[in-house]
């Protein structure tokens, strides 16, 4: 290992996709991750239309369209009550309002490979324990590279490592705690799949939601997720939680009486809510999770994690440029994750809160299915292709508070 511009700690979707955007920018980087890939990661496995709108960006949504993976084209969103309305997502809202359902290995791979074609130097086994600093200024990282301890020289350290962020915790950025758990089990033989992408909303998962995407015509990913908070609150085991999904909530027009797990239960935790703790100092960036930039309303982390590293890549590249990595030269990274993210995850974490009053729900799904464009605007909230604050607007207002 020779020295680079950059070293991205953790080759996610965030750090390859960091690793990518600049490679492409001629910049000499190095991306490392301490698994061997590919490897499994835990998530619901669905891409949607943001997700899709970056992978255009890097070249790879003719991967995803010709790669077999299973295609969603609507959503079908459920009101505590059993009810519930489907709904594609406008297309005013989206060029690409569909979503496909592809595991972790298999996308986290295929960007790996993506960013190396570009020219970044990848190093899988490579674990990142900690930074090199001399008299106050990072000069590089030092990392266990197949059990040999060495030191990678750089003038600046992304951390792309995650919600737990064992490394980031070597900066001294004191991040928020994690919000939000989940956990998804694959299961076979599920009756009903079709072109709909499946979210419960329940009182038993208080500000949180259950899922079925499909991966196939009888086969889906399975999962509950709920914040951390209303766990203790109400003294929640989330296995035990996601039990009773599977054989005691009522999914019509799903049927999953039958179905069988084909996997073990495995979770995750989600840090959300963008804003609450440092994104930089002086030669150092945190993207995607690490950074919590995890919607805090529909727990998607896959587009931001690939949006932030485009916006890393930029605002790195103009740093370097002017030879200056100070935190002051960095800030228009913040300053553009603001812009984008900021407000919006406010608004998210308001309907989080309103999607857990079952009144709330109920009466929207209703409406939803009385009025097809309310149901549409909603989804595209949900799915984060149109603004949140969108759905305040006069015309959903009128629909909702309307006979």
């Amino acid at each position: 290992m020779e020295k680079a511009d950059v070293v991205i700690v953790g080759a996610g979707p965030s750090g390859s996709s960091i690793a990518y955007f600049l490679a492409e920018l001629g910049v000499d980087v190095i991306l490392i991750d301490k698994s061997n890939f590919p490897r499994e990661k835990i998530c619901g496995d669905g891409l949607g239309p943001r997700s899709i709108k970056m992978l255009n960006k890097i070249g790879l949504s003719d991967w995803l369209s010709s790669s077999g993976y299973y295609r969603c084209d609507r959503i079908r969103l459920f009101s505590n009550s059993g009810a519930y309305f489907e709904s594609k997502i406008p297309s005013e809202d989206t060029p690409y309002p569909h979503f496909y359902i592809t595991t972790r290995a298999d996308f986290d791979q295929k960007l790996v490979e993506t960013a190396a074609v570009a020219g970044a130097r990848v190093f899988m086994g490579c674990k990142a324990i900690d930074l090199v600093a001399s008299g106050g200024t990072l000069k590089g990282v030092r990392v266990d590279n197949g059990g040999i301890i060495k030191e990678i020289p750089c003038r600046v350290v992304i951390c792309a490592d995650g919600t737990h962020g064992t490394f980031t915790r070597r900066t001294g950025i004191k991040c928020i705690k994690p919000h939000a758990l989940a956990v998804r089990v694959y299961c076979a033989n599920i009756k009903g799949l079709d072109d709909c992408i499946n979210i419960y909303l329940d009182k038993r998962i208080p500000e949180g939601y259950a899922w079925v995407f499909p991966v196939s015509k009888e086969n889906a990913n399975i999962g509950v997720g709920l914040s951390c908070h209303m766990m203790r609150r109400y003294d929640i085991e989330i296995k035990g939680l996601l039990d009773w999904f599977l054989t005691e909530k009522a999914t019509y027009p799903l049927d999953l009486s039958s179905a069988i797990m084909i996997t073990d239960v495995k979770g995750a935790y989600l840090r959300m809510g963008y804003g609450r703790h440092k994104v930089l100092v002086d030669g150092i960036l945190l993207a995607g999770d690490a950074a919590s930039l995890v919607n805090p309303l529909s727990g998607e982390g896959i587009a931001y994690a690939l949006e932030s590293g485009e916006i890393a890549a930029y605002a790195v590249k103009a740093a370097l440029d002017k030879g200056d990595v100070s935190s002051k030269a960095l800030a228009s990274y913040k300053d553009e994750l603001d812009r984008h993210f900021l407000m919006d995850h406010r608004v998210y974490e308001f309907l989080r809160w309103l999607a857990c009053k079952p009144k709330w729900m109920d009466r929207a799904i209703r409406k939803g299915r009385e009025n097809p464009n309310f149901a549409a605007k909603f989804v595209s909230v949900m799915m984060s292709t149109a603004r949140p604050t969108s759905i305040f607007s006069p015309e959903m207002l009128r629909c909702y508070l309307g006979p």
